[in-house]
């Protein structure tokens, strides 16, 4: 049923970014009573409001585009939310609060909301700016890896999650893989070596092949210009029909820069996701609050609760909290929060069951846990992140620890 709102009365509050951020935050505007906003919603993709978690299980086959959806946009259009895809912001004027489109279009606003998210980083190699790189961020990207022909030769740049199921869905897809990764080891910044060790065999078996410790020289190009091989650091030549950039992100801060706000790594904000001009806020992988980015839902997700309240003219502070990191490459489930390589006055329990492929450490300081990396059995995860939080002495209960919550005393949880 479609809302009535009394348009002379209304906030008109334009969102720019219909990513997971922009789209979610639209959809909980509409479930505020007694809230007369006017909601406008403008992404650049031509698809809005998917989950871009699922993208990489898309890529695999393992799920269909009937799954990608984050929120119902059909019925936020009935109920009364302009939608604009397809059509990206070029500039933006908070003196006249004025948006103006790439389509010619113009929107008005009294509340300004950026989500643009981020974009693939792409690295500063040789050859790199070939019509065949490519990052993995959007639901077009992963039509361009469904669309390529069998038994392609891929590589992909980046041994961290998102590069690893871009992988591990391209090898599904009977494609020939080969991971470069500039760490030693895979994910190094969610688990130390030896777990990473045991998610390589995995992999590995998968047929997926890598290079760790190196990132490509330089790029080969035909006359046509895409590339054809990848020049590895041992000069090794290898063939190649497609590069993916899975070298992290950088986030979206053109418009917000044109506009003249105050960015450094991202958009500066505060604790009420204000920017610098008080109608324009944002949030989400484009903001930066206290020299911290957020690439995980946990905080972006609070971000939202607080900007909804803010809007309402309620009183919402965002403040960062530890959050654990919840991965599961190929089926592989992982859990890492904290401190996973120990300092100066840390102690360390490890528990390894190979044949199992079950893998825990934990890092404790003066009876604290403060880290914790779990591969193959995380049902404890959030028993464990839940000391971390309340600050439970562990002391007594060291020797039993790293086997979980059911081995350690009830009173304890």
């Amino acid at each position: 049923m479609r809302k009535v709102i009394d348009s002379s009365d209304s906030t008109r509050i334009v969102i720019v970014g219909a990513g997971m951020a922009g789209s979610k935050l639209a959809y909980d505007l509409l479930q505020e009573n007694n809230a007369n906003y006017l909601i406008t919603l403008i992404g650049e993709e031509t698809q809005v409001g998917y989950n871009r978690i699922m993208l990489s299980s898309l890529l695999a086959n393992d799920i269909s585009a009937v799954d990608m959806p984050l929120v119902n946009t059909n019925q936020m259009k009935e109920e009364g939310v302009n939608i604009i895809s397809g059509d990206c912001v070029v500039i933006t004027d908070p003196i006249t609060k004025t948006l103006c489109l790439a389509s010619g279009r113009t929107v008005k606003y009294d509340k300004l909301i950026i989500a643009t998210g981020s974009r693939a980083r792409m690295l500063p190699i040789e050859g790199a700016q070939a019509s065949n790189v490519m990052g993995f961020r959007t639901w077009h990207d992963v039509n361009v890896m469904a669309d390529l022909d069998a038994k392609q030769s891929v590589c992909v740049i980046g041994g961290g999650l998102l590069g690893l199921e871009a992988a591990v869905g391209l090898v599904k897809r009977g494609h020939l893989v080969t991971v470069f990764h500039r760490s030693n080891w895979l994910l190094n910044r969610q688990l130390d070596s030896e777990s990473a060790e045991l998610l390589l065999s995995r992999l590995q078996t998968m047929g997926i092949n890598f290079r760790l410790g190196e990132s490509p020289t330089s790029f080969v190009q035909s006359e046509g210009g895409l590339v054809t091989h990848a020049i590895c650091s041992d000069g090794e030549s290898m063939a190649v029909n497609l590069v993916v950039m899975a070298a992290g992100i950088s986030p979206e801060i053109a418009l917000a820069k044109a506009a003249g706000l105050k960015t450094n790594q991202a958009i500066l904000v505060d604790e009420k996701m204000q920017t610098s001009h008080p109608d324009v806020f944002a949030l989400g992988e484009c903001c930066e609050f206290e020299n911290q980015t957020f690439g995980l839902v946990a905080p972006i997700w609070a971000q939202i609760k607080v900007l909804i309240n803010v809007l309402k003219g309620g009183e919402a502070y965002f403040a960062i909290e530890p959050v654990p990191t919840k991965l599961k490459v190929s089926g592989v489930n992982l859990f890492s929060v904290g401190r996973v390589e120990p300092i100066e006055g840390d102690s360390c329990i490890f528990f390894k069951d190979v044949g199992a492929n079950h893998y825990r450490k934990l890092v404790v300081n003066d009876g604290l846990l403060v880290g914790a990396i779990l591969y193959g059995n995380v049902a404890d995860g959030s028993w464990y992140f839940q000391l971390m939080q309340n600050k439970t002495d562990v002391s007594d209960m060291l020797e039993l620890l790293v086997f979980g919550e059911a081995y350690c005393s009830p009173q304890v949880a």
